[in-house]
């Protein structure tokens, strides 16, 4: 084994070597990494394995090796030869994971396409050639941006991928300081908003210091500022816009510099692509609607921008909701049917319909609708209309998915702020568990972020079945629908009259099918306690199998 002196750790090779999508199950990031070796056999000589060493291990082949051997047998003896860590590809089981766990031992899972020779030849790159092992990383962040460009994905499926690689946020701006899109990492505890506030609008622009001029193919600038690092898009002379990888909190280095400038030309395609895909798509006026300028602005600007939100049905005073809506166009489709400016016509034209005065416009490539109500407690009637709004611009987009956000009611501008913040948020969490159309709200937010951070899956599965399974087992057994009706009981906060008309049945068919599901689970239904963990139970349910499993 080639000795070195130099050494990382595992955030880095996370970013840097390991396949795109390795997982840090358990451990901590902050982990010295001193070399790697593939373990194609064992028992091998594990006496050669040093302290800090990360091991490769494929479960498949291990299993085909030895009959009897597991994966805790392995992670026992690296704990004993104190080895960095174990990356793995293959299953994971719950033991292997308690026992790394128990150890305070990181575990990694690869993705199952890993080929584990090529993974270990780039985490020794790494230590032996950097610089070349930073190109192959940046070529292969270029050709992920690539697939997701022929897939259809959009400008935001981009920027995201870049972000949650370099873990900083990533924005993409007009000519003219107008946000296009925008990217923001997976890492928690980071307020990635007061980042953004950076590289708001024109004054971003102005101190870059680039003058309207024509500009060269070649000519990637990388212009390094207070915010991060930008560069310019450009096609055929013509200066369309900046990306930017931000600082958030410490300074970019040669890694972030070197993707900026792989991934700009891509990104180029990609706007000259949408703004060439459909020349029949009627465009917005190139002049900002009120509702961009105050989420591109500060909150010092909220009592000047509310006289000109006033002029397009704001009231102050009243209680609003901020709604977002996302196209995300399906990977199959071949031509652009859909657009953001659509969908602004379509919510004005169903707003106007039902005598609603609610602003609507967009932010990057977000749709914005300010709902109005009564009091802030008619929550249910939020959702109810956010559903039906949900409703009329899925079936107007055949080769795509819409996710809506929602945040909570509020007075004022600068209050409503948060309810974009947390209608984002929504949005986003969306987006991340399930892969097609649906709405999230701000009541989702705490728990679902809250389950996303329990590192035993295995035990949330659990919990489902321990709650669920006597529902679940009933319904294949007979063909009937009483997880459903528990499900639709919930959702509507056990008003019988609202649950029987969604599910369209009579009402006392709904009271017996409550009676069976007590019956059933042998459990009193009138408990506080029961009914919080079967209400809990199906939560987690669908966010592991999804909305419609």
């Amino acid at each position: 084994m080639t000795a070195v002196s130099s050494s990382t750790d595992l955030k880095t090779l996370l970013k840097l070597a390991l396949p795109i999508g390795s997982r840090l199950l358990v451990g901590h990031p902050a982990t010295p990494i001193n070399w790697v070796s593939h373990l194609r056999q064992y028992p091998c000589p594990l006496g050669h394995i040093e302290r800090g060493q990360l091991v490769l291990v494929s479960t498949g082949a291990l299993n085909n090796q030895y009959e009897h051997l597991s994966l805790e047998m392995v992670i026992e003896d690296l704990v004993q030869h104190n080895a960095g860590g174990l990356c793995v590809r293959g299953t994971i089981t719950p033991p292997a994971q308690q026992i790394a766990r128990a150890h305070d031992f990181p575990l990694i899972s690869l993705p199952e396409r890993a080929v584990l020779s090529q993974t270990e030849r780039a985490v020794q790159r790494l230590f032996t050639n950097r610089q070349s092992q930073l190109a192959r990383r940046a070529s292969e962040l270029q050709q992920t941006l690539r697939r997701h460009a022929a897939s259809y994905r959009g400008l935001t499926t981009m920027l995201n991928a870049l972000a949650r690689m370099l873990d900083r946020p990533v924005v993409v701006h007009d000519r003219r300081g107008n946000l296009m899109g925008r990217g923001l990492p997976a890492s928690n505890g980071h307020e990635w908003d007061s980042h953004l506030a950076l590289v708001g609008g024109t004054e971003f622009v102005r101190r870059l210091d680039l003058e309207d001029r024509a500009f060269y193919e070649n000519e990637w600038q990388v212009v390094e500022s207070p915010a991060g690092l930008t560069t310019p898009l450009i096609h055929e002379s013509r200066l369309l816009g900046y990306v930017s990888i931000l600082s958030a909190g410490d300074t970019p280095d040669d890694f972030d510099q070197m993707v900026l400038e792989q991934s700009a030309p891509v990104l180029v395609r990609e706007l000259v692509r949408q703004q060439t895909v459909d020349p029949t798509i009627e465009r917005l006026p190139p002049s900002r609607d009120w509702i961009t300028d105050w989420l591109s602005g500060s909150s010092a600007d909220d009592a000047l921008l509310a006289l000109r939100a006033e002029k397009d049905s704001y009231k102050a005073g009243v209680w609003y909701a901020v709604v977002l809506f996302h196209w995300v166009p399906a990977q199959t489709r071949i031509g652009s049917t859909f657009s953001p400016e659509r969908m602004v016509k379509l919510l004005q034209a169903e707003m106007h319909q039902r005598r609603i005065q609610a602003p609507v416009g967009q932010y990057s490539d977000r749709i914005v609708l300010l709902f109005p109500l009564d009091e802030p407690q008619q929550t249910q009637r939020l959702k109810q209309m956010v559903e039906h709004l949900h409703a009329t611009l899925s079936q107007a987009v055949p080769d795509g998915d819409i996710t809506a956000g929602v945040g909570r009611p509020v007075q004022g501008l600068t209050a409503l702020r948060t309810s974009f913040q947390e209608a984002e948020r929504a949005l986003t969490l969306s987006e991340q568990l399930w892969d097609n159309s649906q709405v999230a709200s701000f009541g989702d937010l705490s728990l679902y972020e809250l389950l996303i951070n329990v590192r035993d899956q295995v035990m949330l599965r659990q919990f489902c079945d321990h709650w669920l399974s006597p529902l679940t087992n009933y319904d294949r057994q007979h063909h009937t629908d009483l997880l459903p009706t528990l499900s639709a009981y919930f959702t509507n906060n056990g008003n019988m009259a609202r649950t029987a008309h969604i599910l369209n049945i009579h009402r006392n068919t709904l009271v017996y099918r409550l009676g069976r599901i007590t019956e059933i689970i042998q459990l009193d239904m009138d408990d506080s306690n029961v009914r919080l963990n079967l209400h809990l139970a199906l939560k987690v349910q669908r966010m592991i199998d999804g909305p419609h499993a």
